[in-house]
């Protein structure tokens, strides 16, 4: 067995975490920007927040619950992310 070292990706991304108010700017944000046909982002309402989106990713359909992350790469593909994960793997770039 050969085990090797891996450096993250420095790669730079956007993000938004969902928090169920601004579903429906996340919703366009997604569909605006994917390079994948379609409609690859969709809100699923319960009352008067939204509970999940769900997003076409490269790799088929995911599910952005409420406190995830939905970010975005540079090659145009939107991925949901747990935000312990998220947070652990990101930091903010300041402005």
């Amino acid at each position: 067995m050969e085990i090797k070292r891996y450096n993250p990706t420095n790669d730079i991304v956007e993000a938004v975490e969902v928090n169920g108010l601004d579903v429906e700017d996340i919703v366009k944000w997604i569909n605006e920007n994917s390079k994948l046909a379609g409609i690859v982002g969709q809100a699923a309402l319960r009352g008067r927040s939204a509970e999940y989106i769900d997003i076409q990713t490269p790799e088929g359909m995911r599910r952005a619950f409420l406190g995830d992350y939905v970010v975005h790469d540079r090659a145009g593909a939107f991925w949901a992310t747990p935000r312990a994960i998220f947070e652990r793997g990101y930091a903010l770039i300041e402005s």
